[in-house]
């Protein structure tokens, strides 16, 4: 009678650590397609010029003196669980679609990047947004 029931238990064990399997498989795969997705750029957003500061030699922060400072930028893309998955230059685009959709959304028109922020599993920019009045430069 304790050889039955101990078999018995055993079939459940078995059925749990199976099921707990197939649980964590979904989850898994789960996880692996929704980190393949990149931060897209928002339908709505007004155009944004993003500047890297190495772009233009004689850009600098005194030549944007003549326009409005709006705030700081962090964007960035990629996760500890994910970075793997998705190549560097996908990284970077989504990086700069969010600080593309982020300085939209403060009414920017420029952003320059000073420097991007290293990390081994992500793409981080750091900018300052401004408004800049563009029929001027015309």
């Amino acid at each position: 009678m304790l050889k039955r029931k101990f078999r018995g238990g055993m079939r459940h064990v078995k059925g749990l650590v199976e099921s707990s399997l197939i649980s964590a498989l979904v989850l898994g795969a789960g996880l692996l397609v929704s980190s393949c997705a990149v931060t897209p750029l928002l339908p709505d957003t007004e155009p944004v010029r993003i500047i890297f500061h190495n772009e233009l030699p004689g850009l600098s922060k005194t030549s944007l003196s003549d326009c409005d400072y709006l705030g700081t930028v962090i964007s960035s893309e990629g996760h500890w669980y994910d970075f793997i998955y998705i190549s560097n230059a996908d990284l970077s685009r989504g990086s700069l679609n969010d600080m593309h959709n982020q300085a939209s959304q403060m009414g920017a028109n420029i952003v320059y990047i000073d420097n991007n922020i290293d990390f081994k599993t992500s793409v981080t920019f750091l900018g300052q947004a401004y408004r800049c009045d563009v029929t001027a430069n015309e």
